[in-house]
């Protein structure tokens, strides 16, 4: 086992350079200092990681909650686009409706307006001939 690069070997050496160093009445005290340290890095790393576990969920909820919103707009302007799409294909429809009408009413021959031959039967003294044309 390795803790920072430094094995057991390692390790003991330097518990015994301590020893020498620090000497044995202090020692305890010396590791009861380190350990408190340690401790003290450990709730700190630990609060850093909650703290960052609480904003990444956060962030989570918040792209989830615009992801449905997004979805939700989507779906809205794909069934508004559906309903534009009817009614313009009901406009084209009566437009070519009404353009087919016209076309027929257009090609068909006049029908004769019924005030005209009733004028015509009307006069007796015309009788039915056409009158020389006006000059001026």
């Amino acid at each position: 086992m390795e803790f920072l690069g430094i094995g057991y070997q390692e390790l003991l050496l330097i518990l015994v350079l301590l020893l020498v160093v620090v000497g044995p009445e202090r020692l305890p005290q010396m590791a009861y200092q380190i350990g408190r340290a340690v401790r003290q890095m450990q709730l700190y790393a630990r609060a850093v990681r909650d703290e960052f576990r609480d904003e990444i969920d956060y962030l989570d909820e918040q792209y989830r909650t615009m992801r449905g919103e997004i979805e939700l707009a989507q779906r809205t302007l794909r069934e508004e686009q559906a309903k534009l799409n009817e009614g313009l294909a009901e406009v084209d429809a009566t437009l070519r409706a009404a353009e087919a009408e016209a076309g027929s009413a257009l090609a068909a021959p006049p029908l004769p307006e019924p005030g005209a031959a009733g004028e015509a039967a009307a006069a007796p003294g015309r009788g039915g001939a056409p009158s020389p044309p006006l000059v001026f």
